[in-house]
């Protein structure tokens, strides 16, 4: 299923073949909120077991947050109302199947070149295509099509997460092109380097909070939100290190000495009411472990959500723990995530900084 995932119709739509430009600086730039897919799909479709799986996978719950939001704000279209605004959006995605015969399919079926339309009825392993700057620059557009509902409903079950995680790398994408638009905090590059053999790309305006002999509190404050940088480590001695109850006794313990101060209560603790979540991936080659969870001081005077990362640089025995985490009372936090996942996927050691 993961090479199915890569097949791609040659010239999939007549009608985004035929606006395709050859210069692209022509087409308009693309418009919406981050976060956001437009959706154009018939409307029985959208409101049966095909539309339940398409929210499933667009409107899940983001991981580690106190108030819930969706992985993207998902916009519903009629086919017969997408009209010259909306196909500038920065998320497009259609849905479409040929065994149906209402108004809203027909006009997805004169999307399709003839050939197309012959080669999905032919071929049940084929469900999905991509396209970039289709109608504009910086958008991104997925087609999911089968022959009938049951085929479709069936890949996108089975691949959920890559569909997921192609818009979610899009988005990251557009964060960091935003992010490091302006020049980069090369002092505090240099001094996390220099003094704790490791690096991450800071981007303009954050400041170093406060910084020990092995941990570094980076912070960027503004009217709307508090974003927040933390890097920390320790000696490597056993993989167990890797297991998440005992990361977050990590997270927990480092914080508990770095804040402690002269208030017993004023140190950071993770939020034992929001669960864990985790997951093992690969980062640059090495493995990886992220948890996201909730934050709160222990004494219930703040509170908001994070984000970690946790690998061994072998060349120094050293295990890294990196965090994310925000503080914006009220607001809406999962772009705000979003944006310092940006940031620490751009972590190096310094082994690999110097290579």
């Amino acid at each position: 299923m993961k090479a199915l995932f890569s097949i791609v119709l040659p010239c999939l739509l007549f009608i985004g073949c035929s606006s395709i430009l050859d210069d692209k600086s022509l087409l308009p730039h693309a418009t919406g909120e981050s976060g956001e897919i437009i959706l154009v799909m018939d409307s029985t479709k959208w409101a049966g077991a095909l539309g339940d799986e398409i929210r499933n996978i667009f409107r899940a719950p983001f991981p580690g947050l106190i108030q819930d939001e969706p992985v993207f704000n998902l916009v519903y279209v009629d086919p017969d109302k997408f009209n010259s605004v909306l196909r500038n959006s920065k998320n497009l995605v259609f849905v479409s199947t040929l065994e149906g015969n209402s108004r809203g399919d027909f006009i997805l079926y004169n999307y399709f070149t003839k050939e197309s339309l012959e080669t999905i009825r032919a071929d049940s392993n084929i469900y999905v295509s991509k396209q970039n700057d289709l109608f504009a620059r910086g958008q991104a557009v997925m087609h999911l099509f089968q022959r009938n509902s049951d085929l479709l409903i069936s890949h996108i079950t089975a691949n959920r997460d890559k569909i997921q995680r192609y818009f979610v790398d899009v988005e990251k994408a557009r964060f960091r092109k935003a992010l490091y638009k302006a020049p980069r905090e090369k002092g505090i590059e240099s001094q996390l380097l220099r003094n704790h053999q490791c690096f991450i790309q800071v981007p303009y305006g954050y400041e170093i909070a406060l910084e020990t002999d092995h941990s570094m509190w980076i912070r960027l404050m503004d009217n709307k939100v508090d974003k927040n940088l933390f890097i920390t480590y320790k000696d490597y001695t056993e993989a167990q290190a890797f297991h998440r109850k005992n990361i977050i006794a990590f997270r927990d313990r480092a914080w508990k000495e770095f804040l402690l101060g002269n208030d017993s209560l004023s140190y950071m603790v993770t939020e034992p009411l929001v669960p864990i979540d985790s997951i093992s991936l690969n980062l640059r080659n090495k493995f990886t472990v992220e948890v996201r969870g909730a934050w709160k001081l222990k004494n219930n005077s703040m509170g908001g959500s994070f984000l970690g990362y946790v690998f061994v640089d072998e060349a120094l025995g050293r295990l890294y723990y990196v965090e994310g985490f925000v503080y914006s009372p009220g607001k809406k936090k999962r772009n705000t995530l979003r944006e310092l996942e940006t940031i620490l996927w751009t972590f190096q050691t310094q082994t690999e900084h110097s290579s």
